[in-house]
C-alpha cells in the first residue's frame, strides 16, 4: 500500500493572516468603474461636439436663408427641412444631457460610499471625479436649455441681428468649456475632445 507523505517540519501549526478584502478596499473595482464612466462621458461629449457642429450648420443656413429670401409675409418652403435637422439635433444634445446626469449621480453615489480620501486614478479622488462631473453636468444643463431657447425662436424671428445672435449662441457655448473636461481626460489617458 502507499502512504500518504507527511510533512517533517516542526512548524506544521504554523498560522497565517490574510487579509481579507472588504467593500471598502475594493479599489481597483472602485477605480475600474471611474475609468468607465470617464470614458463614457468623454464618448458623450464627443457626440455633443459633432451635434453642435451639426446644427451651428443647420443654424448658419437657416440665417441665410431667412436673411436673404424672407420677406414680411412669405417664409420660404426650405425653411421646414432645416428646422427639422435642428431639432434633430436638439433631440440628440438633450439625450446626451441625460447621459451625463446619470454618470452623475453614479459618480455621485460612489463618491457617498467611498469615505477615504485615496487617489482612485493617478492623482484624483473619486471626490474631485465627481465634482468636476458635476460642474460639467450643471454646466450642460444650461447650455442645453440654451439651445432650446435658440431653436423655439429661430425660425419666427425677422430681425437680422437678433438672428446672429442666434446662431453665435448655437455656436459659441457661454455655458460649457471643453477644457473643463480636459484635465479629466488627461488624468486617466484619453485624448481632448475635438
Amino acid at each position: 500500500m502507499n502512504k500518504t507523505p507527511t510533512k517533517l517540519t516542526d512548524n506544521s501549526y504554523v498560522f497565517t493572516a490574510k487579509e481579507v478584502t472588504t467593500p471598502n478596499k475594493d479599489s481597483p473595482g472602485i477605480c475600474r468603474t471611474v475609468y468607465t464612466h470617464v470614458a463614457n462621458l468623454h464618448n458623450l461629449l464627443s457626440d455633443w461636439e459633432k451635434l453642435k457642429e451639426k446644427g451651428t450648420k443647420v443654424t448658419k443656413s437657416v440665417s441665410a436663408l431667412k436673411l436673404h429670401e424672407c420677406t414680411d409675409d412669405y417664409y420660404p418652403h426650405q425653411l421646414h427641412p432645416l428646422m427639422e435637422m435642428l431639432l434633430e439635433a436638439l433631440n440628440g444634445l438633450r439625450n446626451i444631457v441625460e447621459g451625463v446626469r446619470i454618470i452623475n449621480k453614479q459618480l455621485k453615489a460612489l463618491a457617498a460610499l467611498d469615505k477615504s480620501n485615496d487617489r482612485v486614478v493617478f492623482t484624483w479622488t473619486i471626490q474631485k471625479f465627481s465634482t468636476t462631473v458635476d460642474e460639467i453636468c450643471t454646466s450642460l444643463s444650461k447650455e442645453i436649455h440654451l439651445k432650446e431657447t435658440v431653436t423655439e425662436n429661430l425660425a419666427h424671428c425677422r430681425n437680422e441681428s437678433l438672428i446672429e445672435v442666434y446662431v453665435s449662441a448655437w455656436e459659441l457655448e457661454a455655458y460649457y468649456n471643453i477644457e473643463m473636461s480636459a484635465y479629466l481626460f488627461a488624468d486617466i489617458g484619453l485624448l481632448g475632445i475635438s
